[in-house]
């Protein structure tokens, strides 16, 4: 038989079985019996595997709780069959699992007003305080600075913007290809004016007049 190794049943657990159920536990036995070292599955819930040496190790941590708060685990419980003896356990802290089936009821009564209304009596005596730092906001001249630099700036440059409006609108651009389209008519009909004259056609001479040419006729015997 081969012996009983509680590391090698924890990490076979861990590595086939992610999700820790009772039902789990009972497949892993029945699928991969080597790890259990021919020890069986018994308890309240079937979370704790009896070796034949009389071994009881509890499988399953919190086997009876939510699923979020179970766990793979090898624990020895020989001397206390229950479980609940553990060399190394952890003080209860302030969060726990919340049960699956739980239903949160709201809190009864205004919660924000009173919070509010008490952090504001504090400021009962601190009136005089306060009219003090909103003074200064009371007499800002933002409004008629920004108004002033308005005129100075947006308004004159809307004038001078109106104004090179209507002058195009009173020359407009028409005129000017109207214009323009006489001065191409006007260009048309005086440019032969400054045409160069061309050369006369003068015939080119005969190559047989040509002096230097050597007398037509039959070559001379010789």
């Amino acid at each position: 038989m081969v012996p009983f190794d509680p590391v090698a049943l924890l990490v076979m657990l861990h590595a086939f079985y992610p999700i820790v159920t009772v039902e789990n536990l009972a497949a892993a036995r029945r699928d991969r019996p080597e790890y259990f070292a021919g020890g069986h599955l018994g308890g309240s819930k079937g979370e704790k595997l009896f070796l034949p040496d009389g071994r009881i190790f509890d499988l399953i941590l919190a086997a009876g709780g939510p699923p979020a708060g179970r766990r793979w685990q090898v624990l020895d419980v020989t001397n206390d069959p229950g479980g609940e003896a553990d060399p190394f356990a952890l003080e209860e802290g302030p969060i726990v699992p919340m049960e699956e089936d739980a239903i949160i009821i709201p809190r009864a009564g205004p919660v924000f007003g009173p919070l509010v209304a008490g952090e504001l009596s504090a400021l009962e005596h601190d009136d005089g305080i306060l009219a003090a730092a909103a003074q200064p906001a009371i007499e800002f001249t933002g409004a008629a600075d920004l108004s002033d630099g308005y005129a100075r700036t947006v308004e004159r440059a809307a004038e001078a913007h109106g104004a090179t409006a209507a002058a195009l609108d009173g020359d407009p651009i028409t005129d000017l290809l109207e214009a323009a389209a006489d001065s191409g008519i006007v260009i048309e009909g005086t440019k032969h004016e400054y045409d160069e004259p061309e050369p006369p056609d003068v015939p080119e001479p005969d190559p047989g007049d040509r002096p230097d040419d050597p007398p037509k006729g039959p070559p001379e015997p010789i």
